[in-house]
């Protein structure tokens, strides 16, 4: 009888321990699983360097992504038996580029024993640290129509600036990134931009496809890389010839109703002076007028005086 508690309990606990002990070791495995940086910012020629602890002879998936968030680098990392880790992943470039540039990066660390995922944030720039004075920044305006006709020519105005100054640069080199996407799933490279000026740059733009076109401005400026995308409907007809049309009918109105509004004014200054006129004349015949009364008034008198007969 002894025997088969004993044996009982036995299986008892070792029910209990197959569905506590993976939680259990999931949890000691995430307590143990740390990943970190030799830096959190870098700079040209430094280099990358990540450690850690896992489960001991872990299996690590390292998955490096640009600030555009294309993949970049993907590499394993084997931890030791204690699980420690240590691994170069790569040293920056001496000159960056359209894959390399300068902006916030993220390493993905992948745990293949416990699936758990670790993400670290790093910078790369032309200064010592994150954020400190003096960070340049790349920035982008760009003036499209968002309706044309079909067939119609449209212009593409980019200016690019870093910190608010315009650059100097290339069209080539500055802008070779930018492409349009047409309504049909096809791209084509944005290859006929002219510089007009210091940074800024203008290229024309038709399509004989009806729909929605998105136009892809992509600046590469020293190591700095800045992306901006705007729509641009073609529908059938000539909307900008139309837009031009209205814009001179409203032009004239304007015209018309200005002309409208100073010939009022002049006619209403020309009846004040009518009117001020018609007062000075007023009061000029007044006293005239009331001379005559007078004189009316004496002959009147003068004539009854005469009609009345002589009693002498």
């Amino acid at each position: 009888m002894y025997a088969k508690h004993m044996l009982a309990l036995f299986g008892t606990v070792l029910l209990l321990s197959s569905f506590s002990l993976p939680l259990l070791l999931d949890e000691v495995y995430a307590q143990t699983f740390t990943a970190n940086t030799n830096q959190r910012s870098y700079a040209a020629r430094d280099t990358l360097v990540v450690f850690g602890k896992s489960v001991p002879n872990d299996s690590l998936i390292a998955e490096f992504f640009n600030p555009q968030g294309k993949l970049i680098l993907r590499t394993q990392i084997d931890a030791g038996v204690e699980g420690s880790f240590s691994r170069i992943l790569m040293e920056w470039p001496t000159i960056p580029d359209e894959k390399f540039s300068f902006g916030v990066y993220t390493l993905k660390l992948t745990s293949s024993l416990t699936k758990e995922e670790k993400f670290l944030v790093l910078r790369f720039s032309d200064v010592p640290t994150a954020g400190a004075v003096g960070e340049r920044r790349l920035e982008l305006n760009v003036s499209v129509p968002q309706v044309i006709g079909k067939e119609e020519t449209a212009k593409i105005i980019v200016e690019v600036s870093v910190n608010g100054v315009l650059v100097k640069g290339s069209t080539d080199e500055t802008l070779k990134g930018s492409r349009i996407y047409y309504p049909d799933g096809s791209i084509a490279q944005i290859d006929n931009f002219v510089a007009i000026d210091d940074g800024i740059y203008l290229a024309d733009f038709s399509s004989d496809t009806v729909g929605h076109h998105v136009i892809h401005i992509q600046a590469f400026y020293q190591g700095l890389l800045a992306n901006t995308a705007h729509g641009i409907f073609v529908e059938e007809g000539t909307i900008l010839s139309l837009g031009k049309e209205i814009g001179r009918v409203n032009e004239n109105l304007e015209k018309l109703r200005a002309e409208t509004i100073e010939r009022n004014l002049e006619l209403a200054k020309a009846v004040e002076n009518v009117s001020l006129a018609a007062g000075q004349v007023t009061s000029l015949l007044l006293p005239v007028i009331g001379m005559i009364v007078v004189v009316v008034v004496l002959q009147a008198t003068i004539l009854s005086r005469r009609g009345k007969p002589n009693n002498h």
